[in-house]
């Protein structure tokens, strides 16, 4: 019994431990404070010039997307020009754009074939050979016709100054329609007309609208008319591509010859944010009237 007491007694005496405790002095702690922001300064030195290269050439590759998009539109619509109908005035780019096309054949007016075809009264009918070249889904109601457009000075020798009471190798805008294998022009304005000049190669050219394009304010603008005119005005015209430097931006063009095509050369320059690219195209113009 004493030997157990002595035993509980025993047990029932506090254990100390001794614990040793470390923390961190004043000196350490701005110690390492210092350190971090020295490799945190360190890393952002060394990842901004990649960050900041690739956001430049983000911003580059979105203006050379811009400017090919608008560029492309304009080459799609020269290549749709009317033969010898690209022009540049006062800085615009202006063009005849004929979506559809053919092969004409003699029309008889007065119980005689005339070539260059003659249109006594409304409606004319003018025979065509072939199916009608459509480049846009449907016919337009209202066209010129256009025939061996040569291009040259003078009323009636060229689209832009088509000749009033006189042949004149672009018709009065008229209502065009196919039946068959025959055009029928419709309106008052066509009773006595007839064409200047016969195509060598009985060609044919139905334009719808004059398309032109316009730099000015920092956009590129497009219009399209639906009359002849020596020069459009561009105030409702739609926008094309913004941030463009006109200053730096430009249309040319340069006539054909007997050896080669005409051609246009399209330089589009696009700022932003300190960023500037500039596209440059040559569109070959088929001025084979």
């Amino acid at each position: 019994m004493r030997r157990l007491a002595c035993t509980l007694s025993a047990s029932r005496t506090p254990v100390r431990v001794a614990y040793t405790g470390h923390g961190f002095t004043l000196v350490e702690l701005v110690m390492v404070i210092a350190l971090s922001g020295l490799v945190a300064v360190m890393i952002g030195t060394v990842m901004s010039r990649p960050m900041q290269g690739f956001v430049d050439q983000s911003r580059r590759a979105e203006l050379v997307d811009l400017a090919a998009t608008a560029v492309n539109r304009m080459a799609r619509d020269v290549r749709l020009a009317v033969p010898n109908s690209v022009r540049i005035n006062g800085g615009a780019l202006e063009l005849l754009r004929a979506p559809s096309g053919g092969r004409y054949r003699a029309n008889l007016a007065g119980g005689v074939l005339q070539d260059p075809p003659v249109c006594v009264a409304s409606p004319c009918a003018i025979p065509f050979a072939g199916p009608l070249q459509l480049n846009e889904l449907a016919l337009p109601a209202n066209l010129w016709m256009v025939i061996y457009n040569v291009g040259s000075s003078g009323a009636g020798n060229n689209v832009w100054t088509p000749a009033a009471g006189a042949p004149s190798v672009i018709s009065p805008r008229v209502s065009i329609s196919v039946q068959g294998t025959e055009l029928y022009l419709t309106d008052a304005a066509i009773s006595g007309f007839r064409f200047r000049y016969a195509s060598p190669q009985h060609r044919f050219f139905l334009a719808d609208q004059v398309v032109g394009y316009r730099c000015a304010n920092g956009r590129l603008w497009r219009g399209e008319f639906d009359s002849l005119a020596a020069n459009y005005d561009y105030s409702a015209a739609a926008t094309v591509v913004d941030q463009v430097d006109c200053a730096n931006s430009s249309f040319t063009y340069t006539p054909g010859t007997n050896i080669r095509s005409g051609l246009v050369t399209i330089r589009l320059t696009l700022s932003a944010n300190d960023e500037s690219i500039s596209l440059l195209q040559q569109v070959h113009v088929d001025n084979a009237p």
